[in-house]
């Protein structure tokens, strides 16, 4: 497992938007449903291809966010969503054990589904305020978020927030790759 342990998330601010690609900064800044906009941005070629599900410490900064301890196993789930063979977004789902208890139990098993189209279906759903980071090639999370692509040297930008369902919480962070650079996209 890799831990994002290198990278700094910050509020976002004027200052850092001028600093982003706008077609980048409308992803960020969006708070609908990634799953749902990425959909639209790619009728019917939309797809998520599962990385890798396991059972991992949380990192310290998502432990204190999670409110659980260092030493208590989470779910972490990493995918890419996919706009026919392009990799668009890398997300990172870190979901507590007490989460994954009850109802909400079948987040385990969501293989190739989308985790947002679960979660904007609850109509309990909150979300916390979101914070922005940047990826660069010297930081170990960037190879995985990138898989080998051709712009493998271009900086990303990504966000994360808590979730909360039903009183219950996870991590989500989403990296947005360069290929949306590319695509001047405003539809949500």
């Amino acid at each position: 497992m890799i831990h994002p342990q290198s990278i700094s998330w910050f509020s976002p601010s004027q200052i850092l938007k001028r600093q982003i690609d706008p077609s980048i900064l409308s992803w960020l800044e969006d708070e609908g449903s990634l799953t749902k906009r990425l959909k639209n941005h790619c009728p019917q070629q939309f797809s998520v291809e599962v990385l890798a599900e396991e059972w991992v410490k949380p990192d310290q900064s998502e432990a204190q966010l999670l409110e659980i301890p260092m030493a208590q196993k989470v779910l972490l789930r990493q995918v890419h969503l996919k706009c026919a063979d392009q990799l668009c977004v890398y997300a990172r789902s870190v979901i507590p054990l007490s989460t994954l208890q009850g109802k909400h139990q079948r987040l385990q098993h969501l293989g190739n589904k989308p985790l947002g189209e679960y979660l904007f279906a609850n109509t309990t759903l909150k979300r916390s305020k979101i914070e922005w980071s940047k990826l660069t090639s010297g930081i170990s999370l960037f190879s995985t978020a990138m898989a080998n692509q051709t712009d493998s040297e271009q900086a990303i930008w990504g966000r994360r927030s808590l979730f909360h369902i039903d009183a219950k919480s996870l991590l989500v962070s989403e990296f947005f790759l360069p290929v949306l650079n590319k695509h001047n996209d405003t539809e949500k």
